[in-house]
């Protein structure tokens, strides 16, 4: 029923779910880097990689949430639409925050971009579920 908004849940789920990757890993080991070079002050050191690790966990299991959330989202499921068009609206916000925080674009936008196909799967492309 919505072919289209499936394939858009389930294409950002696998590319959040794949970013937690190199997201933990790399990006960690360059927290830990920047802090043994003296660039993160000792009394923030502890709290950012928490942080750091909070996100990393954070980013697969909202990862693994849209692929849980693609079949009832094909389906036409009205929670499902509004729990992923709450996150797509926060991608949105987070990646556009980014953008003006550090004043230029970079990768901080594929946030935005993955934030607005969300949008798009649950509102342009999202057909109602028939209730019979």
């Amino acid at each position: 029923m919505n072919r289209i908004s499936y394939i858009l849940v389930l294409f950002v789920g696998i590319i959040t779910c794949l970013s937690f990757i190199p997201h933990a890993f790399m990006g960690m080991q360059a927290v830990v880097e920047h802090i043994n070079k003296g660039e993160i002050q000792p009394v923030a050191a502890d709290g950012m990689q928490e942080i750091w690790l909070y996100s990393s966990i954070m980013m697969l299991l909202s990862g693994i949430w849209m692929l849980f959330l693609a079949k009832p989202i094909q389906r036409g499921n009205h929670w499902a639409r509004v729990q992923l068009l709450l996150v797509g609206i926060g991608l949105v916000v987070f990646g556009l925050g980014c953008v003006y925080i550090s004043k230029e674009i970079d990768a901080m936008i594929a946030f935005a971009v993955q934030g607005l196909l969300l949008v798009l799967a649950t509102t342009l492309f999202f057909k109602k579920q028939n209730h019979e």
